[in-house]
């Protein structure tokens, strides 16, 4: 049974994650969790503000890189799809809290979402992924994190990660050819800082 939180204990858990205050938010989950008869990771779930953000969301986009390693941490027994669940739970706009990492330019926590499974493909309501926020806030790190996670994903033959992905989920553009069907768009993979295209 779901944990019964009310709208201050949620606000507080909020906020003490947006304030940074590690040793009271681990107080505070730990007692909700036992007055509830449920698991901490439970207690993240169920915590979410009237804009549908979480403590996670809270704790990435103010950096604060162990309350995100904490709140992770939680969903360490917990079954993959709880913890996946919890890494991309979306607020009322669609942004994630890589997204909210990525728009602080916070590159530590960036790394330690994407590790733990976040997904970086993940579009908030206004079509952006976190790559997008990050570059549009002049964050050259993170986009630079962000390519190179890309290009990690190579195959063997030498397709483009990303590319490649695309390719393989029927998206237009991605084809390899050599000119643009009516209606498909061009997939452009750029460096941080590089403004010319070929």
């Amino acid at each position: 049974m779901a944990p019964k939180l009310s709208e201050e204990e949620i606000d507080d858990l909020v906020y003490l994650a947006r304030a940074g205050e590690a040793t009271e938010l681990t107080e505070l989950i730990s007692t909700l969790a036992t007055r509830e008869g449920v698991s901490d990771a439970e207690i993240l779930l169920q915590a979410r503000d009237e804009g549908k953000s979480t403590c996670l969301h809270m704790a990435t986009g103010n950096g604060h890189l162990e309350i995100v390693k904490y709140l992770i941490s939680l969903f360490g027994k917990r079954p993959a799809t709880e913890r996946q669940e919890y890494l991309d739970a979306a607020n009322e706009y669609g942004n994630t809290g890589l997204h909210w990492a990525s728009l602080g330019g916070h590159l530590e926590v960036v790394k330690v979402l994407v590790d733990a499974g976040a997904s970086p493909a993940l579009a908030n309501d206004k079509n952006y992924v976190p790559l997008d926020l990050a570059s549009f806030n002049d964050h050259v790190k993170v986009v630079d994190y962000f390519l190179e996670q890309a290009k990690k994903l190579e195959t063997d033959d030498g397709e483009m990660g990303l590319g490649g992905a695309v390719e393989g989920m029927g998206v237009g553009g991605a084809s390899g050819k050599d000119g643009e069907d009516e209606g498909e768009e061009e997939v452009v993979v750029m460096k941080a800082g590089d403004v010319s295209q070929s």
